[in-house]
């Protein structure tokens, strides 16, 4: 299934709204707490496909980012799972 800001703007618009609110508490600022507007970038970055590989997803970008890869197209599905399996032999590692 490929996402769009059409198929995705029900689930984040609760967080649209709520978010100005919890920045304004949590950090006892001033600002105001109009909804965010929200733009969902789903082109040139991979779908998550299983919920459990969005954090797998997530830790990949956040790598390729700091390592100024742009080029996300090589980062499929078959190559995620790979991915969260070794991260989980890395945190079991970790943890014996």
């Amino acid at each position: 299934m490929k996402f769009t800001d059409a198929s995705l703007a029900p689930y984040v618009n609760a967080y649209a709204m709520a978010l100005p609110f919890m920045i304004r508490n949590f950090f006892n600022v001033s600002m105001d707490t109009s909804k965010f507007s929200i733009k969902i970038v789903s082109e040139g970055f991979p779908q998550v496909l299983k919920i459990e590989d969005s954090g797998v997803y997530a830790l990949k970008l956040i790598e390729c980012h700091a390592m100024r890869i742009v080029d996300l197209t090589k980062l499929s599905k078959e190559k995620i799972a790979i991915i969260r399996e070794k991260l989980a032999v890395d945190i079991f590692s970790e943890l014996q």
